[in-house]
């Protein structure tokens, strides 16, 4: 299973994200993406009662995610923070986002949430450095066959 994007949301808009493939054809405006993903978390979790919701899969593409609370400079309280990570959709998805990508993702948010918390998060460009821990933790989970082969033979 290729990881296609991984990134963070905080209030809905996108703080880091990295883009390992292509997801579309077009240019996707990334904070409207953001904050309709946001709502259909907050929205799947208010109707559903549920506590959360790991996964929403398409017939191409799933999109798996992990909510954490994070404080942010100008609030007193806590508020969610999201990471995620858009994937292809292959058999047995349950299992591969449960033992592989939900650890994954919850590993982005307790690192985001260590280095970040108390800081001013509406700032974005001071995040560009985490594009590299989201590198290092979903590692060769990024690469396709190919790539894969390619580092196996150069």
């Amino acid at each position: 299973m290729v990881i296609r994007e991984a990134g963070v949301l905080f209030r809905g808009f996108t703080v880091v994200k990295k883009s390992y493939h292509k997801t579309t054809l077009g240019k996707i405006d990334s904070d409207l993406r953001s904050g309709l993903m946001t709502a259909l978390i907050n929205f799947a979790e208010t109707a559903f009662s549920i506590n959360k919701v790991e996964y929403f899969e398409g017939k191409k593409f799933i999109i798996a995610f992990n909510n954490n609370q994070i404080t942010s400079e100008d609030a007193s309280e806590s508020e969610l923070l999201i990471s995620y990570a858009i994937l292809d959709k292959e058999k047995k998805v349950d299992k591969h986002i449960r033992k592989i990508i939900y650890p994954s993702l919850n590993r982005v948010s307790e690192l985001f949430i260590a280095q970040n918390n108390g800081k001013n998060l509406s700032e974005v460009s001071q995040f560009k450095y985490f594009k590299t821990v989201l590198d290092t933790i979903f590692g060769s989970d990024t690469k396709n066959i190919d790539q894969k082969l390619q580092g196996l033979f150069y």
